[in-house]
């Protein structure tokens, strides 16, 4: 087990990745490889390999087509995401949108999520298609509310972590979670691994959500405060919004067309307020329920890998 090497593994999903994205189309695989070569933590597929060795069949083969469709999904709903949102720059690079066109951009997406589908035929375990299936499901809801939300400034905490946990901890929590079935792990173990995942995913979006305030564009690789630029009320604006009655009237004249002068005073705000240490205190909560389930996990030497990867999240933060 101590012989597990991330950086290893992160090496052969990427080699897999290069394979998958080849196309008949050289456009669509122009675009799809611009957004790979873009970059991308891999925190997924990583997830998924460790979570593979929880049962007997340890990393078998169903656990890296999986690792490798789930990054796949995952770049899929960003490209969509980047449409919605009319982004002009992901990780530093164009999108495919500006870069291309959104006729192209819509159809990359479909196609990343095509080839994940068709690398994921191979495996014959019902469960974990049925599990994908629903999720890829519960992922396009999440944007749909999300869409539904924008410029919304009296939505409650409740609404915004059951966006993001359908938005973006789900593909985590499913990372954990399938990668624990690929090994044939039983339903006890399966269902631990689903909410280290959970508690994970949550923690990683609230992370980003404060990063979107704190970090610099150039390491964003977007302008700072772009969610609230783009009407995504996201957990220091909830929190800023209920101790601060000024905020809030600011908040609910913002709109598409709202002056930038409006949104840069906003987001200032935000970046200056207890609103920030709140959230990191919320999200270092998850953290901790999910290094509480790591702790009660059945294999020891699983343990210090996963506070690795979870001590990595929480570095994110400073």
């Amino acid at each position: 087990m101590s012989k597990i090497n991330g950086n290893q593994e992160i090496k052969t999903i990427e080699k897999r990745l290069q394979t998958l994205i080849q196309s008949q189309d050289s456009t669509l695989e122009s675009a799809a490889r611009h957004l790979l070569s873009s970059g991308g933590k891999r925190v997924r597929p990583l997830f998924v390999i460790l979570s593979s060795h929880v049962g007997p069949d340890k990393a078998n083969e169903s656990a890296y087509r999986v690792a490798t469709a789930l990054e796949l999904i995952h770049m899929a709903t960003l490209v969509h995401d980047d449409v919605i949102d009319y982004s002009d720059k992901r990780r530093g690079s164009w999108t495919i949108e500006k870069k291309w066109d959104k006729p192209t951009a819509i159809l990359t997406g479909n196609f990343l999520l095509a080839r994940a589908l068709e690398h994921l035929s191979f495996i014959e375990d019902a469960r974990i298609h049925e599990t994908l299936s629903y999720a890829i499901t519960e992922v396009c809801r999440g944007e749909l509310f999300q869409f539904q939300d924008q410029f919304r400034s009296n939505q409650s905490l409740t609404n915004y972590l059951r966006r993001i946990n359908r938005k973006t901890a789900l593909l985590i929590q499913l990372s954990t979670e399938v990668g624990a079935m690929t090994s044939g792990a039983d339903d006890k173990t399966v269902r631990m691994m689903k909410q280290i995942g959970h508690y994970i995913g949550m923690s990683f979006q609230i992370i980003d959500d404060i990063l979107d305030f704190t970090s610099s564009e150039e390491k964003l690789g977007k302008p700072v405060g772009s969610d609230l630029r783009n009407g995504h009320m996201t957990l220091p604006v909830l929190l800023e919004m209920r101790q601060n009655k000024d905020f809030k009237e600011k908040v609910s004249c913002l709109s598409s067309d709202a002056p930038t002068d409006l949104f840069i005073e906003c987001i200032q705000q935000v970046r200056n307020s207890g609103a920030i240490e709140q959230s990191k205190m919320i999200s270092a909560q998850y953290l901790n329920k999910a290094l509480k389930q790591v702790a009660l996990l059945p294999n020891e030497d699983l343990k210090p890998l996963f506070r690795k990867l979870i001590k990595r999240l929480q570095h994110r933060m400073r």
